[in-house]
């Protein structure tokens, strides 16, 4: 929940920067050292956030998806700046680094936002979803006989756990 908080926060600052920066645009300084360092952080940080990602949905970890997503904005923020400099660059136009910028800030608002929800949802007892319902009477209708019968299927979740109850019926 904290890292959806932060992203969201970072994701505003770059708004009123950017916002400020399209009511008055300045010209692009200090180019080089900068571009080149910034682009390595991003391959870096896209990287590590991709594998994170991985290993957060494997293991079912609200925690490193979080990390992975708090990652990725750093990367499309790295991305926008590259993407509005080399605008910039092309066509001379000033406005349209604000412009990247802002939109980068909605993506970022929109991803910490989500994150939110997740957390949020985390906290709240939830059933499986459908997929998993669907595995699991799948199996159980496997010893589903005249004499054995199931009813009452309940699923929740809790964190990285998963929870099943239902009723056998079973001959007197």
């Amino acid at each position: 929940g904290a890292e959806g908080a932060l992203i969201v926060v970072a994701a505003i600052s770059i708004a009123f920067e950017a916002w400020g920066r399209l009511l008055h645009p300045e010209p692009l300084t200090q180019l080089g050292l900068g571009l080149a360092l910034s682009l390595f952080a991003t391959a870096i940080n896209g990287v590590v956030a991709f594998v994170l990602l991985r290993a957060g949905r494997r293991l079912r970890s609200i925690t490193l998806r979080a990390d992975a997503h708090h990652l990725f904005t750093d990367v499309f923020t790295s991305g926008g700046v590259l993407l509005g400099i080399f605008l910039v660059k092309v066509t001379g136009a000033l406005v349209l680094d604000p412009i990247v910028a802002l939109l980068v800030a909605v993506n970022i608002v929109w991803t910490g936002f989500r994150l939110l929800r997740e957390t949020g949802s985390a906290l709240l007892d939830a059933a499986l979803p459908k997929e998993e319902i669907d595995a699991i009477l799948l199996i159980l209708n496997e010893y589903k006989r005249q004499d054995i019968q199931f009813h009452a299927l309940r699923t929740r979740i809790a964190g990285t756990r998963r929870f099943v109850s239902f009723h056998v019926l079973v001959p007197g």
